[in-house]
């Protein structure tokens, strides 16, 4: 070592000394905490916020999307934080995403179809807040993840059911207008029936609320159909078909009650915790993208059950013929010639559909007659204090 870098050593190590060697130690333990606290940065929980249209603590649709919310985030290891705003209008959309926001929410889950056109009006408003918006194929702007479900493919499956359980080759289904694609679920049960019998007739009947379920129900009852498929928001539906001795098939989740239902054939609902956590795991990652994504039964999201007790025997065996063959793409549900309820030829024999043209049909297939919608117009608008829960 030459002379003039041993004194430039005497001189750093007088100047520790002269200092005092706390000083020394002072600049490390700034460093380390400096890097304590950068972990601790990293570490800070990502936080998701869904908006519901119901009450997150009711059975049916809003309270199972909330337990698959929960049930995504516990397997994140804390590194995920959910809170959602139940009771949310469409007028109070852009509301709740501002209190969503208020408290550190990066991503927003829209829970609702109704929600689709105000999330694509807003979302350029606010690029700093990824969206998740449910019921729509439309792309959007770039900070809008286009999520769609084919509901439809377990209402063919239903609708086959339905027919085969079926006395009078009449069956009903009553619909909510604010699920999603209403049109597509109904058209896929009558077309999932015409299987069974050429020339059986699916009547449909509008409902939302409990009252007019009811009334659906009954009209549905007094027409005939002695099997009726549920697909709304409330879970009423099921119940009162129960509480009236009428076979149905369920819209929802049933597999931790089932068997409080002796009436009812089966099953077909939607699991979207798997989606939740591939979401999750993209933002811990940092490799979140505006990938638009489809529910099917190939990924998991459309689910059927099995068939319950009340069902014929059989069933189950066309249960196991038929659905591996939809989830596999065997059975296209639109495809080949399809009329409508004038008898018009929409789609010619050797015409498939595609998803967009599927989810914007507003027209019924042949076999379908509608007997009336029992939703009653509503003036009264909740208030919503937008009270951000987890």
């Amino acid at each position: 070592m030459t002379s003039k870098w041993i004194k430039l050593l005497a001189v750093i190590l007088c100047g520790c000394i002269a200092f005092g060697f706390s000083g020394c130690d002072n600049n490390n333990t700034d460093s380390e905490s400096s890097s304590d606290s950068s972990e601790e940065e990293e570490q800070k929980p990502i936080k998701v916020g869904y908006i519901f249209r119901g009450s997150a603590q009711e059975d049916g649709f809003t309270g199972q999307i909330n337990e698959q919310r929960l049930n995504a985030a516990s397997r994140c290891g804390g590194k995920v934080e959910t809170y959602y705003i139940e009771n949310v209008t469409v007028a109070d959309f852009e509301g709740a995403v501002k209190a969503l926001y208020s408290v550190g929410c990066e991503v927003i889950v829209s829970c609702s179809p109704t929600y689709t056109n105000m999330l694509s009006s807003i979302s350029s408003k606010y690029m700093n807040i990824d969206f998740i918006n449910y019921g729509t194929t439309a792309l959007g702007t770039a900070n809008v993840t286009s999520y769609i479900e084919t509901y439809y493919q377990g209402a063919y499956i239903a609708g086959t059911i339905a027919a085969y359980n079926s006395q009078s080759e009449k069956i009903g289904i009553v619909a909510d207008g604010n699920m999603l694609s209403v049109y597509s679920t109904i058209n896929a049960a009558a077309l999932g029936m015409q299987n069974v019998y050429k020339d059986a007739e699916l009547c449909a009947a509008g409902a939302t609320a409990d009252n007019e379920i009811e009334q659906a129900i009954d009209a549905l009852s007094a027409e005939g159909c002695d099997v009726i498929i549920c697909y709304t928001e409330s879970p009423h539906s099921a119940e009162y078909c129960e509480k009236k001795g009428i076979k149905f098939i369920g819209g929802l989740d049933y597999s931790v009650n089932e068997e409080d239902f002796p009436h009812m054939l089966m099953y077909f609902y939607s699991k979207r915790d798997s989606f939740f956590l591939a979401k999750f795991k993209e933002l811990q990652f940092d490799e979140w993208a505006p990938t638009p994504f489809a529910g099917t039964m190939a990924n998991g999201i459309i689910n059927v059950s099995e068939a319950l007790p009340a069902a014929k025997a059989d069933t189950q065996k066309i249960l196991d013929a038929v659905a591996p063959m939809v989830s596999s793409g065997q059975i296209y549900v639109f495809k080949g010639e399809i009329k409508d309820t004038n008898n018009v030829v929409r789609y010619m024999q050797d015409e498939m559909m595609d998803q967009n043209q599927i989810f914007v049909m507003d027209w019924y297939v042949r076999g379908v007659r509608t007997i009336g919608n029992f939703r009653q117009p509503t003036t009264e608008i909740p208030e919503n204090k937008f009270e951000v829960k987890s």
